[in-house]
């Protein structure tokens, strides 16, 4: 079974150079995004929660190494199969949220320097749910704990965003790729 977030070429794309929404939107949405990446970096984990619909799922994947003929077929496993990093639903998360406020998150005392870099934002209105868009971002996370140590993520963002009809949006779904097969840092106490 092959999931929806492999990175193949879709049909309904924009041509290349001509947007697949009007730059109004667009820069909408990116605003969104450079503000929640501004409110994770400011360890506002409870504003950063509040952006998230309540049917909200947010998923980390564990990414396999395949060859190249079959890399975009099945090198994430789809939903239920295989282990993720993060399953998580808005309930869960706010599971996570609240350890982060309750003083006694270890792996996040003291709280980790983190900056997180949005780019590469495509958006497209989206064929599954009228009304939504279907946004693709890449993204570089620099971490520093403690005195000396320093972790780099990259990878993609597959999110579906739902107007809130106030100017902004809420994010429905989110799935995160790690360009990592095996994350090499000591502990995964940050999000994507």
């Amino acid at each position: 079974m092959t999931t929806h977030i492999a990175p193949a070429p879709t049909t309904d794309a924009a041509p290349p150079g001509v947007p697949a929404v009007d730059v109004v939107l667009q820069f909408a949405i990116e605003q969104f995004l450079y503000h929640e990446a501004q409110l994770l970096d400011e360890w506002k984990y409870r504003d950063w929660w509040h952006l998230f619909t309540d049917d909200a799922h947010y998923r980390v994947p564990v990414r396999r190494n395949r060859l190249r003929r079959q890399r975009f077929e099945d090198e994430v496993a789809s939903r239920g199969i295989e282990m993720a990093h993060f399953d998580d639903t808005k309930e869960t998360l706010d599971l996570r949220v609240r350890q982060r406020e309750s003083g006694t998150h270890w792996a996040e005392d003291p709280p980790s320097r983190s900056r997180h870099v949005v780019s590469n934002v495509r958006v497209r209105p989206s064929g599954a749910e009228p009304g939504a868009y279907d946004v693709r971002s890449a993204f570089i996370c620099y971490r520093n704990r403690l005195e000396a140590e320093v972790d780099l993520w990259a990878g993609e963002r597959f999110d579906r965003l739902r107007p809130t009809g106030e100017g902004s949006f809420r994010i429905a779904d989110r799935v995160v790729l790690l360009d990592q097969n095996v994350v090499l840092s000591k502990n995964l106490s940050i999000f994507f």
